[in-house]
């Protein structure tokens, strides 16, 4: 008799103990792993559900479901190319012969670095250019490219190999490699797109980085937390005080707090509303508004969370709070971190500040105890 897998993972609303509601996504994996998971919204419990309903058919179905980031047109040109092949590993070989062998004879007369370089930034500033980077990741991408050219010399293009980034990345001894790499390979990824074809293929797809031990995120403590907040709301008529709070207390990201308005904030529902254009993911969000911040964000209403020489106010802030070196991205983690110990939910923790469940468990689960976080929460505006 066949199985009927449409409803094995069910979607439910559940009513919180503090009486709120969520939807629960329940049930239980072929390997006898109890799944329990909640959702702030239907849709993110209703994706979920999906995402588990695929992974039960991949065991049961002879065509087998995935998630693939692959076109239509490339599933079928991936199937049609293996059906040609005696084994699964001819096609990796296959793929490196044509890109040593048949896409180098495809490549034009190639440009010297100089010139490469100085039309890849006229085209990042036109229209045409690539249109969804903010002005600051345009502005990053100028930068370690132009000091990747004044590094290696005005060598012509087609000539650059992976031998070459890699001893230009041990002379940089910068600490976050993979950010040069990402760059640098979005301007080889152009030089090697039509109508230029100036390199045969990307010179970064080689580079290895070796893995290194992941170190958990700096958490502040409570006292801290409170010492912040309190020398901020004497400091110029707490002009500081929104922009901390939603970093502490919501987790925003610095540059999604500077982009925020008050016309986001829905005291009233208890919400506030990120765009797109806003976030890091380029997804707009919605954060619950917890009582604490809601609080605060009523006793300053109407402060801008972006004001004049809020970069210069801030440090010096710091530097007042005793805080000799400030660990960029400290508040959001201590926000993730209170937020998880209070609620318990690995679904509706990542939901909240726009990170995955996995992400979640890796880095924030038991940085904090209870009693913190009900101290945390406790911190109120004087005021």
């Amino acid at each position: 008799m066949k199985q009927q897998t449409g409803a094995r993972f069910k979607v439910a609303e559940y009513l919180n103990p503090k009486g709120t509601t969520t939807f629960r996504v329940a049930s239980i994996k072929r390997d006898g792993t109890r799944v329990r998971e909640n959702y702030q919204r239907a849709a993110s419990a209703q994706v979920r559900q999906i995402e588990l309903e695929m992974e039960w058919l991949v065991r049961q179905s002879p065509t087998v479901v995935r998630a693939t980031a692959l076109s239509d047109a490339q599933i079928k040109t991936a199937e049609a190319a293996f059906a040609r092949l005696d084994t699964t590993e001819e096609m990796t070989i296959a793929i490196d012969a044509w890109i040593r062998q048949g896409r180098a004879k495809a490549v034009k007369q190639s440009v010297h670095l100089d010139e490469a370089v100085d039309q890849f930034f006229a085209w990042l500033d036109c229209p045409e250019g690539l249109g969804e980077l903010r002005a600051a990741s345009r502005k990053t991408l100028k930068v370690r490219v132009n000091v990747f050219r004044n590094s290696v010399g005005n060598v012509v293009v087609s000539h650059l190999t992976t031998e070459i980034i890699e001893h230009y990345l041990e002379r940089r001894k910068v600490v976050l490699k993979s950010a040069e790499i990402s760059c640098m390979s979005r301007f080889f990824s152009w030089c090697i797109q039509r109508p230029r074809r100036w390199l045969a293929s990307n010179p970064c797809r080689e580079i290895r980085l070796p893995r290194t031990e992941h170190t958990a995120p700096a958490i502040l403590t409570v006292d801290q937390c409170e010492k912040l907040l309190r020398a901020a709301e004497a400091f110029k008529t707490g002009k500081l005080v929104p922009y901390l709070a939603v970093t502490m207390f919501a987790g925003l990201r610095p540059t999604e707090a500077k982009r925020l308005t008050w016309a986001q904030i829905n005291l009233e529902d208890g919400e506030l509303r990120l765009e797109g254009r806003q976030t890091k993911t380029g997804r707009p969000r919605v954060v619950t508004i917890h009582p604490t911040l809601k609080a605060w964000l009523k006793a300053y209403q109407g402060t801008p969370f972006a004001p004049p020489g809020l970069e210069h106010a801030f440090r010096a802030q710091c530097r007042a709070s005793g805080f000799t070196k400030w660990v960029p991205y400290v508040l959001r983690h201590s926000a993730i971190s209170y937020s998880f110990r209070q609620s318990g939910s690995y679904g509706l923790t990542a939901e909240q500040f726009g990170n995955s469940a996995s992400i979640i468990k890796q880095h924030y689960q038991g940085r904090v105890s209870t009693e913190d976080a009900k101290r945390f929460y406790a911190i109120m505006p004087a005021k």
